[in-house]
């Protein structure tokens, strides 16, 4: 006697037109090889992924708040340094990742370790406004002046163009961004 086996035919529930024999280990739904993440323990759905993730995010709205004033702030000071740096900007190669990582640790310690989803890219916006008010900041008498007497208006937009393409200045956002953003992704 031959024994047959009837395989029954199941659907991906992301994609119902599409046969798959796969199963999420942890929901038993079954996933075609496009909706599959491998992980250590066998293979999971997106969506169990997700839930699993989001577990591990415990920041509140309030941490947000406190990263904008510790980051802008520590950002502040490091675009201060990296100005005073600017005519030796090769030595703000090696300042913006050292300041970048400063300022990440300042913000970690600032919001006690606490895991966010969106953590990193708020505290690498923090150093770009940083930057920003550095270069708009130092100039903002000569705007006022400026807007007070049309005339000094040209005057005023080039010295702000001139601060916005400091090299110096611009070398140190780009690498504390990226650093900061490297130590706080989650």
């Amino acid at each position: 006697m031959k024994a047959e086996m009837s395989i029954q035919v199941v659907y991906c529930v992301n994609h119902p037109k599409t046969e798959t024999l796969l199963r999420c280990n942890k929901c038993g739904n079954p996933i075609c090889i496009k909706c599959v993440v491998r992980t250590p323990v066998g293979y999971r759905c997106k969506t169990c992924m997700n839930i699993q993730q989001a577990g591990y995010y415990n920041a509140t709205s309030i941490d947000y708040v406190v990263i904008v004033v510790v980051g802008t702030i520590a950002s502040l000071i490091g675009g201060a340094i990296a100005l005073a740096l600017s005519g030796f900007w090769f030595i703000n190669i090696f300042y913006g990742p050292a300041a970048g990582g400063v300022i990440a640790e300042a913000i970690r310690w600032s919001i006690q370790r606490r895991r966010g989803k969106y953590i990193a890219l708020a505290s690498a916006l923090t150093i770009v406004l940083g930057v920003l008010l550095i270069v708009g900041g130092l100039r903002l008498p000569l705007l006022i002046a400026g807007l007070a007497q049309p005339e000094f208006l040209p005057v005023v937009a080039g010295s702000m163009l001139r601060g916005l393409f400091n090299i110096g200045l611009l070398i140190y956002g780009v690498l504390a961004v990226g650093t900061v953003y490297a130590r706080l992704r989650s």
